[in-house]
């Protein structure tokens, strides 16, 4: 009884865990590029025109498609709110910091509106910034700094729980800017949530199928994980290969895809693999599938740097320890994961349940993700 129980509600909430943002890889993020030249700041702030529609409303006439003449009539808004959410101060005293004519500038993530910046300080030795740019709408939201003092770049990340920054120009060493992507690369994958649906789907489709008794066998006391664990590994080990490749190569620039495209594979790939839990499309070939859709997901995890516009002296770095922040975030996944849905696999009634609910739910988000993406239509359930 208590397994059934546990089975109506875990899978369920392992699914629909998404709920809270079904937009899924459309990150929130916004960009801070800032020089210092003795006692004078310039530079710019990119912000997500989608974050500044939740933040101060730009969508006049509620058509889900907002113009540039509908940002324009929202220009002194916009400066406003984000003069509100940046601060600036060295040696005690604050920076005068002024925001100039807005642009729209268009990133891999999609339209950014662009905020010239300049501001005079008291000294450069010491700046203190301070970052609250979408806190209180969005917890995941981040803020990428990158700031440039003699010829040298600095990069950080503002989040919730890190909202300021004592910034000493004397550069930090390598390893805290290695630790810095290291620790995005775990945070893009724990909230790449169409990455996390496919990785699921392939893990459903081989716990709770494989096992004992899932053909109809009467199921046994305990189910050794090394009835699955050969393909758990295959599977995994295919889609870090094939999204480490595309993520490197698409952040040099060696290979580019448009983004709309990018995105559109990435939840066909939900859908199919959702597909394939209620009927069997590729269950003898998993790691095959997730080796060419782990391709194009690569794509996805390297329009995050790509954003960021990395200086070249940072740029292999930072590639390196984020895609390694990316492998430790899944293998974190796949080590939760694997246990509550053997747990699941050990009675026939959980494991059904289990697997219908996991191929509904996926294969529905994939579809939506699908439409959305790929035919630029707003989804209501996804809004």
């Amino acid at each position: 009884m208590k397994r059934r129980l546990m089975s109506i509600f875990v899978l369920p909430l392992l699914c629909l865990v998404a709920s809270g943002n079904l937009s899924a890889h459309t990150l929130s993020d916004s960009y801070l590029n800032l020089s210092l030249d003795q006692q004078s700041v310039s530079g710019h702030w990119l912000i997500a025109v989608e974050d500044l529609e939740l933040a101060i409303g730009l969508d006049g006439n509620a058509d889900s498609a907002i113009t540039w003449g509908e940002i324009s009539q929202h220009r002194s808004q916009i400066r406003d709110y984000a003069a509100s959410r940046l601060t600036m101060g060295s040696e005690g005293q604050p920076c005068s910091l002024e925001i100039g004519t807005l642009m729209i500038e268009q990133l891999n993530a999609g339209p950014f509106v662009h905020l010239p910046i300049t501001g005079l300080c008291n000294g450069v030795a010491e700046v203190t910034l301070s970052y609250s740019l979408m806190f209180d709408i969005d917890s995941a939201h981040r803020g990428i700094l990158s700031l440039r003092s003699n010829d040298e770049t600095y990069v950080r990340v503002f989040s919730p729980d890190t909202a300021t920054y004592e910034i000493d120009t004397e550069l930090p060493s390598d390893a805290e800017y290695l630790w810095t992507f290291f620790i995005e690369g775990i945070w893009h994958i724990w909230i790449g949530l169409d990455h996390i649906l496919f990785l699921l789907a392939l893990l459903v489709a081989i716990v709770l199928v494989k096992t004992p008794g899932a053909t109809g066998q009467q199921q046994p006391a305990n189910v050794p994980f090394s009835t699955y664990l050969y393909d758990v590994i295959k599977v995994v080990t295919a889609f870090t290969i094939a999204h480490s490749i595309t993520l490197i190569l698409a952040t040099l620039e060696v290979v580019s895809l448009p983004g709309r495209f990018v995105e559109s594979v990435i939840a066909l790939s939900v859908a199919i693999s959702g597909i394939n839990i209620l009927y069997p499309l590729f269950r003898t070939r998993a790691w095959q599938f997730a080796f060419i859709f782990g391709l194009i997901h690569g794509f996805g995890f390297a329009g995050v740097l790509g954003d960021l516009a990395l200086p070249q002296q940072l740029l292999f770095g930072s590639l390196l320890s984020f895609n390694i922040g990316v492998e430790v975030g899944q293998i974190a996944i796949v080590l939760v994961l694997v246990p509550i849905l053997a747990l699941l696999g050990r009675a026939t009634f959980s494991r059904r349940l289990a697997l219908g609910t996991a191929g509904l739910v996926i294969t529905v988000f994939g579809v939506l993700w699908l439409l959305e993406r790929s035919l630029s239509l707003s989804v209501p359930v996804l809004s």
